[in-house]
């Protein structure tokens, strides 16, 4: 929605059309965002409900003709229910935030309106709940889902009744086996996907993982092939993002490493966290660990919105973002409240793989 639609609308403006803006404010944050590996979804219910077929495909026994068929394996059905957690914040546009304020359109010089302000406003809300919903796309790929103040939401493992899979690459050390090691990742992806697809396994990576990976004896050659193979190739796609280089490339993307059909990202982008009363850069990717997940699933991965904790949304399907205002006493101001109401889950918790080094 452009300024001059906003100055035309008749104040006080609706939730309904501040959410309209706010959500259409392009979403520029986040290497998972740019990946799209939680794509979103509106519910109208405020818990979500994840039903767990544990069923498997196998290889079916052959038979005489006539004999009975073999039977169905269903599998056990587990199901259970999540609460999505609830994340508001207020924020006042004063007079003086308007008067005696201007505004450069081009070459011209002019009063700031309303509207400009609350375009303004508008693109700090994208931002805050932008990394906001980061973060949670990254607990629940970490499979601990935590919010600002580093309080755990849900333990994804203990959720599903799953042993984490961890594996420790050792990279401080020379004759490690790093061939074997990407392998044990491979496999154990592979193995419990169970029903679901993949392309092939990538690793979210802290700067220092990657560094050691590069670096290592057994490995460095490939990367400096690997480097020298990009240069050639400029216009190699990343799937399922855009062209290495492009313009909408996060900034959060560092490099990027395919090794034994595994892509490695380094991925280091901080988030500012409430810790004990101190506000903390706290990084996405801890330092010296890694993530592992399958790119190219069907529906592993889902960032479920539920509806806003106001009687105008109630029972609608929820939107990323939901914006409200209230004129303030005597033309003092106008507040501003927005919401989001974000559950990212990943639905085969056992399909990912901790990654780390230990020296």
């Amino acid at each position: 929605m452009t300024v001059d639609t906003l100055t035309s609308l008749n104040f006080p403006y609706t939730a309904t059309q501040l959410s309209e803006v706010v959500n259409r404010v392009p979403n520029n944050f986040g290497l998972l965002n740019w990946l799209n590996l939680f794509p979103s979804r509106g519910s109208s219910s405020t818990l979500i409900e994840i039903a767990y077929e544990d069923g498997t495909i196998r290889v079916l026994p052959s038979k005489e003709r006539g004999a009975p068929p073999t039977p169905g394996d269903r599998g056990k059905r587990k199901s259970f229910w999540l609460k999505a957690p609830h994340f508001p914040q207020e924020d006042v546009i004063r007079p003086e935030d308007i008067q005696d304020q201007i505004e450069i359109d081009g070459t011209v010089r002019r009063p700031r309106q309303l509207a400009d302000e609350i375009m303004r406003r508008m693109a700090i809300i994208r931002r805050k709940h932008a990394i906001t919903r980061e973060w949670l796309r990254m607990g629940a790929l970490r499979g601990v889902i935590t919010d600002g103040d580093n309080t755990t939401l849900y333990d994804l493992y203990d959720v599903f009744g799953v042993t984490k899979k961890t594996v420790d690459f050792v990279l401080g050390t020379s004759g490690t086996d790093i061939i074997g090691k990407c392998q044990e990742v491979r496999q154990s992806i592979a193995l419990n996907l169970k029903g679901e697809t993949m392309t092939r396994p990538a690793v979210l990576v802290s700067t220092s993982f990657f560094n050691k990976l590069v670096n290592h004896a057994n490995v460095v050659k490939f990367w400096v092939n690997w480097q020298a193979a990009q240069e050639m190739a400029q216009g190699r796609l990343l799937p399922p993002g855009g062209p290495l280089g492009e313009n909408g490339r996060p900034d959060q993307l560092g490099r990027m490493f395919e090794f034994q059909n595994i892509l490695f990202m380094e991925y280091y982008g901080v988030a500012p966290l409430n810790i004990s009363g101190t506000m903390t850069s706290t990084a996405f990717v801890p330092d010296g660990y890694g993530y592992a997940y399958p790119m190219g699933t069907q529906s592993m991965f889902e960032t479920w919105d539920v509806p806003a904790v106001d009687l105008r949304n109630a029972n609608a399907p929820g939107s990323e973002i939901w914006v409200s205002t209230e004129m303030l006493k005597h033309g003092g101001g106008i507040e501003i409240k927005s919401q989001s109401n974000p559950l990212p889950i990943c639905k085969r918790i056992e399909a990912l793989v901790e990654v780390h080094t230990s020296n």
